[in-house]
């Protein structure tokens, strides 16, 4: 499953966001639109939020999926729901635990007479396109056509060591390193065009298979005769690239939890049906919004989305493991296992939200996990919205559903379920504040993201800090550090001091 333990936790906040604004008296929509963090802002818990396209997200779902006409407006058993969701592009702090002295990611590139470009990466494909990603970074830097571009990605022997396929880190790591090391490759081809030409690289353009005085296309040389004058002398072009985060993270404990270099924002809303009688619910159709930074490929982007939106459905509604009294899994097939089919599956209208991210490849973020958190959220609220009732356990079986609505027509004193009132909105005082504030925002971030804004902004406020300084000004003991100091590790209130004081077993004695 991806998003694990996310995806859980992060429905149950939306659905309680969701309930807040009932008892407020204002449109979950706009109370989610006024309650965003800016871009180039910090967490309390210090995450960098260097980028992000959420409010955009809400805004297209919304215009798209006719949110204003349809919230609260359709007849029982029809409801609209929204639901949201963040998600990391790597972590912050890898798995060797030496952010300073090892990177997060290494590529190296190999260019040989033929003027093919070889990428060894020990990054592991597992059908998210990671290889296509890669080559598409290589291929846009060297500006080659991705038939001359052959990516290794599955020879140990020869590839640098890669973390893994977690935390929807490949493409935002790897593709990094790859285009480091492509510029590396691109600077030694440039020189020999230079000693071709007379040109110097600055004046050089590569294009086309060729390499070209960017005055005058016609003075140049082909690709091909740049590689062979810089493989004059070694045989052969070896380049490598690495990537290593910025600085990140803090003494606090639980500091490495969710640290990132960028993390992606989604946005989705689902339209569903309910009967109530029977308590069976469908989902109609869904608009899914992600913002990905920049979509190096579209079409996978659009389908990790669609993808996300099934696996997420079939959480929400009728995947279960069930055991018995014994631990044995009662529904061990995919018989008893309920996965949702092509004829359950509703029509998703995938939406790709580009915020240029500064430290993502070309400016892309993840969207491998991150898509799958809004959807179960959105439906949860989507059957509120249908027939009063707020499900707080997934997924949503017939016969889970039918028991809420049972309840509430007992504690209603109604026999019908058909008799129970649709639920309604009345924007309370409050909505027209919440309104104004949103558009306060939206004008805020846009500064914030043109950089005409450069001011600290920390969302501390509840907790007694000034948002417009820097935490770790405010108090020491949320203080930045990569890795702890020695006073640090003795304060088992700091950060994981005990994980940071584990010896590996080879180190111990003990082996």
């Amino acid at each position: 499953m991806r998003g694990h333990g996310a995806v859980n936790s992060r429905c149950a906040v939306e659905v309680g966001i969701d309930a807040v604004s009932e008892q407020l008296g204002v449109d979950p929509m706009t109370f989610r639109l006024a309650n965003l963090l800016p871009p180039h802002s910090r967490t309390i818990t210090g995450f960098r939020i260097t980028s992000t396209g959420m409010r955009e997200c809400l805004a297209k779902v919304r215009e798209q999926s006719g949110w204003d006409e349809k919230f609260r407006k359709m007849p029982f058993g029809r409801g609209i729901g929204v639901g949201c969701g963040f998600f990391i592009s790597g972590s912050g702090l890898p798995i060797h635990w030496d952010p300073e002295n090892f990177p997060h990611a290494t590529v190296h590139l190999q260019c040989d007479m033929d003027g093919g470009v070889t990428v060894h990466t020990g990054a592991a494909e597992i059908g998210q396109g990671s290889d296509t990603a890669v080559a598409q970074a290589v291929s846009e830097v060297l500006a080659l056509p991705l038939d001359m571009i052959r990516v290794r990605s599955k020879e140990s022997d020869t590839s640098p060591v890669d973390l893994g396929s977690y935390s929807s880190r490949v493409t935002f790591m790897n593709a990094n390193a790859a285009i480091r090391a492509a510029i590396d490759l691109r600077d030694q081809i440039l020189k020999a065009a230079w000693d071709l030409t007379g040109y110097h690289p600055d004046q050089l353009v590569l294009g086309d298979r060729r390499v070209y005085y960017k005055h005058d296309p016609a003075i140049g040389v082909s690709w091909l005769q740049a590689c062979h004058k810089a493989q004059a002398d070694s045989g052969s072009l070896i380049a490598t690239g690495s990537y290593r985060t910025s600085p990140m993270g803090g003494v606090h404990k639980g500091a490495a939890a969710g640290l990132a270099p960028a993390y992606s924002f989604s946005a989705y809303v689902a339209e569903v049906e309910v009967d109530a009688e029977t308590g069976f619910t469908k989902v109609i159709k869904a608009w899914a919004a992600h913002d990905c930074g920049k979509a190096l490929n579209p079409l996978a982007v659009e389908g990790q989305i669609i993808g996300s939106c099934h696996m997420g459905m079939g959480q929400v509604l009728s995947e279960e493991m069930k055991y018995g009294r014994g631990g044995n899994l009662l529904n061990p097939d995919l018989l008893d296992y309920k996965i949702m089919s092509v004829h359950e599956m509703p029509e998703v209208i995938p939406i790709i939200v580009e915020s240029n991210d500064p430290e993502g490849p070309f400016g892309a973020k993840e969207a491998g996990e991150g898509p799958l958190l809004p959807i179960l959220p959105a439906v949860c609220n989507a059957v509120y919205d249908a027939i009063g009732i707020r499900p707080s356990e997934l997924p949503l079986t017939p016969d889970r559903v039918h028991k809420l609505i049972e309840k509430k027509c007992k504690a209603m004193g109604i026999d019908e379920p058909m008799d129970l009132p649709n639920p309604s909105f009345t924007p309370s005082p409050l909505q027209d504040i919440i309104a104004q504030r949103a558009d306060d925002h939206a004008q805020r971030d846009l500064e914030r993201d043109l950089l005409k804004d450069r001011s600290s902004y920390v969302n501390g406020v509840l907790f007694g800090f000034d948002p417009d300084r820097p935490i770790s000004e405010q108090d020491d003991g949320w203080r930045e550090a990569i890795t702890p100091t020695q006073e640090d590790l003795v304060d088992d209130n700091k950060r994981a001091a005990k994980a940071w004081k584990h010896v590996e077993r080879r180190y111990r004695g003990d082996a």
